[in-house]
């Protein structure tokens, strides 16, 4: 397999190649997926029904950023950290699952009162408490799903995982064909089927064949596993502002429409936003393969690195606009006349989003330069300026301005990182 021909000559043929590849299409075929059962929801739930499905999508997703706290990364370096330390290894593994496990139930016993709360306070029906609850309660699902594919990545057993992600595709596929039977309006239904009752098999299973050794090795050892947890957290700490923070932009977006515009404005912005994460998996891919590498670069590689990504901008635009054109024709005869306005956020989102795929080329460099707090500083002011945009823009121009205060911030930040990454390679 080759390497694109800018990264030829910098970046080194790696052995690791086939089984990354295999998770990169086991993800994209995942993403897919995640993609379909969007446009489905958005035609069978109408645009009120796929809102409000996407606050709990969203809720879901957040909840599982924050209970990350950075463990999945910090867990992989210090278990490569501590090789040489196989009993340190497994103090790692169990005090970063016990913990998580703790967290998960915090949460499934407060989910319930919690849903409802939330459901108040957005003015919706009181049907929706039980919605939320299950969004919560998928939420800490996503604290050991996230685990079970780190303990995997830190073992680099990258063909089972590859494996697993499509096992979570296939039981994804095969309960959504049964709420697309019996209960294809209800958003608890397409909600449950495609992400709560395929983490809780997929938990389970992981929990029992991986992790609950080492949970009762770290238990009955508190003395060795309490200063192993504090490193975790110390460790991940940069990396969970960084994550939360990026994370959390579409999701506040979709909050702020929901009080300060209607569930209608939350169905139109998903729907948009749902094409124009097409990018957003094409980012992902890119960076799971070439991360390892560019952060391994020395400083005469980052320059030519550097140089290259300036002559095959051209050529990435022209890729950007066939792709837009594409993917926009796309939403408009897969969707409908009833998401013929989510139009402009597509056109918006997706702009933005191929933009940052590119500037993150120059942006891992980061990484490379052992600046991680830039990164979580930038995406921490990103994320307030998207919220006071989108409270700002909503109530005149709502899904599109929604959009806009995405999408500017995105771009923005991004873009500085790039001039701070120039700057620091020049000197």
């Amino acid at each position: 397999m080759r390497l694109p021909r800018f990264l030829q000559g910098v970046l080194p043929l790696r052995t690791q190649i086939v089984p990354i590849a295999s998770i990169m299409a086991a993800t994209a075929a995942n993403n897919f997926l995640a993609f379909a059962i969007n446009v489905l929801a958005a035609k069978n739930l109408g645009v009120e029904g796929f809102g409000i499905f996407s606050l709990a999508f969203s809720l879901a997703t957040l909840l599982g950023v924050f209970g990350d706290l950075g463990f999945n990364l910090s867990m992989v370096r210090l278990f490569n950290k501590y090789q040489a330390d196989p009993e340190k290894q497994t103090y790692v593994l169990g005090s970063a699952l016990g913990f998580k496990v703790l967290l998960l139930i915090a949460v499934a016993t407060v989910s319930f009162p919690l849903g409802g709360v939330l459901a108040r306070h957005m003015g919706l029906d009181p049907g929706a408490q039980g919605l939320f609850a299950i969004a919560l309660f998928t939420g800490g699902l996503l604290f050991i799903w996230s685990y079970f594919q780190s303990y995997l990545q830190a073992h680099r057993l990258f063909r089972h995982l590859a494996a697993y992600i499509l096992a979570y595709m296939g039981l994804r596929s095969l309960f959504l064909l049964v709420a697309y039977r019996f209960s294809s309006e209800n958003p608890m239904a397409w909600l449950m089927a495609t992400y709560t009752v395929p983490l809780v098999v997929l938990a389970t299973v992981g929990v029992a064949l991986k992790g609950w050794g080492a949970i009762m090795v770290a238990v009955g050892r508190p003395g060795a596993s309490f200063p192993i947890l504090k490193e975790l957290l110390g460790y991940g700490k940069w990396v969970a502002i960084s994550a939360i923070a990026y994370t959390a932009m579409p999701y506040v977006v979709r909050f702020i429409l929901a009080i300060r515009g209607s569930l209608e404005e939350v169905g139109i912005f998903s729907a948009g936003m749902t094409f124009a994460l097409v990018f957003s998996t094409l980012n992902t891919a890119i960076r799971a393969v070439f991360f390892p590498q560019v952060t391994a670069f020395q400083e005469e590689q980052v320059r030519v690195f550097l140089a290259r990504l300036n002559r095959i901008a051209p050529y990435y635009a022209v890729f950007v606009v066939f792709g837009v054109a594409a993917l926009g024709l796309m939403q408009w005869l897969l969707l409908g006349a009833e998401y013929r306005t989510a139009l402009p956020v597509f056109l918006v989102t997706s702009v933005a989003l191929a933009g940052v795929i590119f500037l993150g080329f120059r942006t891992m460099i980061l990484h490379t330069l052992m600046r991680p707090e830039v990164d979580a500083y930038v995406n921490v002011i990103r994320l307030a300026l998207t919220a006071l945009l989108a409270y700002a823009l909503v109530p005149e121009f709502r899904a599109p301005g929604a959009a806009v205060a995405y999408g500017l911030p995105l771009l923005i930040g991004e873009g500085y990182m790039s001039w701070y990454v120039a700057r620091r390679v020049k000197r």
